[in-house]
């Protein structure tokens, strides 16, 4: 079972950062899962955690270390694209952080290295321009993730702490999510993973008490939720209202949202075509985007937006059979978008409910603090996050308007 929380040696801590990718924020309530009960219980238990809008990984993992909106940071979509030449690139295949993120913005284990701090990063695709001191990582597309895995995956990154003197790393486990895509978020399937989760959270605990790491904090996190969704008599199909010749690019078959580039000259013709052919689909202008989502005010961003209605999916054109039961890139307000935040160790409250949620963008400045690193500039704020530390200073925070 859990160790005692320990008691902390300076007011710098440690920091471990573990990423659940579609841990929706009340799926332990789907199992019994003791490890996370424990963990919650002594330390600090969150309702849930408000992702940044799109509810999609990578620009909320980018989130999460950058404290920006994705239309501050300037990753917008888990596909990297180019809207005025139509290239679209994947993770692995950036060269340089300047592709894809904006001048003056860099991850906290750049921040934290900066500042003489080490840092880590465990299956986060590795980037050029913004790479951590060390790191792990091997394509999902290769990897069958293993519970095996998993507790390997523990004894390299605590390896790290106590062989390598890191200060801060991440921790990533996708399984959730994927399983959740394919059979839905409360199957049989993505139960079993949760009871995997669990035992991992109960091992990776084990050890830090047996490795004597007392100066270790851990927090998890999720990226997003998740919905589940089922076949509908008239599926949303951008290309049944649209010609492909009128588009200069167009990401959808991706969930509830889908990115329109219009040809040269034809916006306003596409516009027209696409808003009102489906009454569970919406349809903007990138200036007309609701602002409460800081997504859409930026450079990159395509022309034309359209959001389906939770349940819904976007395609291009639909292939005459579901392909996923479960998805995400809803409304961050959506509770199914809810993501899970669960906090424990010495610069962390103890036993500590939490009575209100919080955006994720609060997380930067709050890892910051543990860390006693001054944050870049950042769309977070500390005084919101601060409530959970066992002891904080405020002061050095910059912030974007």
């Amino acid at each position: 079972m859990l160790s005692a929380v320990p008691e902390p040696e300076s007011s710098d801590g440690k920091l471990l950062l573990v990423l659940l990718d579609g841990f929706r924020w009340d799926m332990d309530r789907l199992e019994d899962l003791p490890h996370l009960a424990a963990f919650s219980a002594q330390g600090v238990n969150v309702p849930y955690v408000t992702p940044a809008y799109v509810t999609l990984t990578v620009p909320n993992i980018f989130t999460i270390l950058t404290g920006c909106h994705p239309e501050t940071h300037g990753v917008l979509h888990n596909v990297f694209f180019d809207h005025s030449t139509g290239q679209f690139l994947l993770p692995e295949e950036v060269d340089n952080s300047t592709q894809i993120l904006d001048p003056g913005v860099e991850p906290l284990v750049v921040t934290a290295s900066r500042q003489g701090k080490r840092t880590g990063t465990y299956m986060l695709t590795p980037i050029p321009g913004i790479l951590p001191d060390i790191y792990y990582y091997q394509p999902l597309s290769t990897l069958n993730e293993t519970y095996g895995g998993f507790l390997e995956g523990v004894d390299t990154v605590l390896g790290w702490f106590t062989d390598d003197d890191v200060d801060f790393t991440t921790f990533y486990i996708a399984k959730l999510d994927a399983v959740s895509h394919i059979y839905g978020p409360e199957s049989p399937a993505a139960r079993s993973v949760l009871k995997e989760i669990d035992g991992v959270i109960g091992y990776l605990l084990e050890q830090v008490k047996q490795l004597g790491l007392t100066d270790l904090n851990i927090i998890l996190v999720a990226d997003h939720g998740m919905q589940q969704v089922y076949a509908v008599p008239a599926p949303i199909e951008i290309l049944r209202y649209v010609n492909a010749s009128s588009l200069q690019m167009l990401i959808a078959d991706y969930g509830p949202l889908a990115l329109i580039q219009p040809a040269p000259g034809r916006r306003e013709e596409v516009y027209a075509a696409l808003a009102g052919s489906h009454t569970n689909m919406t349809v903007y202008y990138k200036e007309d985007f609701p602002t409460r989502f800081h997504y859409a005010n930026h450079p990159r961003m395509t022309d034309i937006l359209a959001t389906a209605d939770p349940g819904y999916v976007i395609y291009s054109r639909y292939s005459g059979a579901l392909q996923y039961q479960g998805e995400h890139g809803y409304d961050n307000r959506d509770p199914a978008m809810r993501a899970l935040f669960r906090a424990w160790g010495p610069n962390f409250r103890r036993g500590y409910a939490r009575p209100d949620p919080f955006d994720s963008v609060h997380i930067y400045p709050l890892m910051c603090a543990v860390l006693g690193v001054e944050p870049a500039p950042n769309n977070g704020s500390l005084t919101e996050v601060a409530d959970m530390l066992a002891s904080v200073d405020c002061q050095g925070t910059r912030e974007y308007d």
